[in-house]
């Protein structure tokens, strides 16, 4: 439907970006930054014309896509993790399921919808059987890149949960993976070959997001930590600026300016205004074709959302918007999900490529203006969500949501009324929350088969839903 425009539309409105792959004087920078300036401005509206869509309605396709791609059976060994793409049915892995959880979470967060709270569950579940520091590739110094990009994600989706459901029930998870970024490091023996193109951007990736974990928890040690690992990636562009237009494996030169930003200038902001003069023109815009040049583009769309705020130069920001509409057009089927790369067809969309354009491209177009969650929350003091999954084997997640700080008793009772079990009776603040009950009684012996009720009670009233568990 979209693509027939797409291909031709993007080669124009990324063509000159995309010769910037060697490091220009400042002189050059200026006339090509002029050139394009120039060019851009006649095709901004073009793009918005063509390729705009609902930023939040394809954020929930997205979200609604990753979520069937989830192994849904609970009696698997693999339930909860999020598989590869449509043809990719038997690779599950940790970075998508995470992706996931900040997914949903988001989700949540943006539209107030209870339904995909139970596959949130879930990827907590697998990630938690899955932790990201047991990923293959293992702790070498050169080669263990998989298991520190994915602690990056890690602390990502623990961030975006708490914030929204002020949780802390896996904070225990995300410490242990600050912990092991804290004390693994990455190297280059070169510039070239396959560990000295990905180990810069992913060592970026995990100092930002272990910089912000490292202050939300007021560790000091990992904010170091994160501005030491970023200064080794700042130095390795300083002397190979080829590192910003770099594409391999999962990542792009978007992640190192990204990371840049977000480690290393955060803790040292009197240098970032002249460090980006100097090497903005260095980051490509637009990725080379390749096997995964969506996903590389979804790097680029977040550094130059990242160099809009560094900058304070809203072409920036209309270059974010043109690559997310370029990426949202190979949505072809509707499905909310996209492809790896161009060529491939309507059915191979994949669900980590789907995570980043949600992340990277449409979450930063939304706006908090415009989610629901930023109006008063509803009048009635305790609402009992659905729990998810329902019904259930051997556990699910019971999800409530506070209008005001409260004092919270939620029991779970028989159909005579009788108290099985009791998960809380603690002070819980304002927003949603979730426990785990895990199928046991007060004794922590199995529950049998049957249906049960989950009653949430505070001093103003309480309510009470049926759940069904199968053994």
């Amino acid at each position: 439907m979209r693509r027939a425009l797409l291909l031709s539309f993007a080669l124009l409105l990324f063509a000159l970006p995309a010769l910037a792959t060697v490091p220009w004087t400042p002189e050059d920078a200026a006339r090509a930054r002029a050139a394009f300036e120039a060019e851009e401005r006649l095709l901004r509206d073009e793009a918005r014309l063509f390729f705009s869509g609902d930023d939040l309605a394809d954020f929930g396709l997205a979200a609604s896509f990753i979520a069937s791609m989830q192994v849904a059976d609970t009696l698997d060994p693999e339930y909860g993790g999020i598989r590869e793409g449509e043809h990719l049915l038997d690779i599950i892995q940790t970075d998508n399921t995470s992706e996931s959880i900040w997914i949903f979470s988001r989700f949540f967060e943006l539209t107030g919808d209870s339904s995909l709270l139970g596959n949130l569950a879930a990827s907590w579940t697998y990630v938690l059987s899955h932790p990201a520091y047991d990923e293959e590739g293992g702790d070498d110094l050169v080669a263990g890149y998989y298991r520190i990009y994915n602690c990056g994600w890690a602390l990502r989706a623990q961030m975006k949960y708490v914030e929204v459901f002020g949780d802390s029930s896996y904070m225990d998870y995300a410490d242990s993976c600050a912990g092991y970024l804290n004390t693994h490091n990455l190297a280059r023996t070169g510039t070239t070959g396959f560990h000295n193109l990905v180990n810069p951007p992913v060592l970026a990736w995990a100092a930002g997001n272990l910089y912000e974990y490292g202050v939300r928890r007021g560790n000091a040690t990992w904010i170091d930590t994160a501005e030491r690992r970023g200064n080794r990636v700042k130095n390795w562009v300083n002397g190979d600026p080829l590192i910003l237009s770099n594409e391999e494996w999962a990542m792009s030169g978007g992640a190192v300016m990204w990371g840049l930003l977000e480690s290393y200038f955060r803790h040292h902001p009197e240098e970032e205004s002249l460090w980006v003069a100097s090497h903005v023109a260095e980051m490509d815009t637009v990725a080379d074709p390749g096997s995964w040049e969506n996903a590389w583009n979804g790097w680029y769309a977040l550094g130059m959302k990242r160099l809009e705020v560094s900058t304070g130069d809203p072409i920036w920001g209309t270059r974010h918007r043109n690559m997310t509409n370029y990426l949202r057009a190979f949505d072809t089927d509707d499905d909310g999900g996209i492809q790896a790369q161009p060529a491939d067809t309507d059915t191979m969309d994949q669900a980590w490529v789907t995570a980043y354009l949600g992340f990277m491209g449409f979450d930063l177009l939304i706006g908090d203006e415009t989610a629901v969650a930023s109006a008063p929350l509803p009048a009635a003091p305790a609402v009992l969500l659905e729990n998810r999954p329902n019904p259930f084997n051997p556990k699910t997640a019971i999800f409530f949501r506070l209008a005001d700080p409260a004092r919270v008793v939620l029991d779970v009772l028989n159909p005579a009324g009788r108290r099985v079990a009791r998960l809380l009776d603690e002070e819980r603040g304002r927003g949603v929350h979730s426990v785990v009950w895990d199928g046991t009684d007060a004794a922590g012996l199995p529950a049998s088969s049957g249906v049960y009720f989950a009653r949430l009670e505070t001093e103003r009233g309480g309510e009470t839903r049926k759940m069904l568990l199968i053994r």
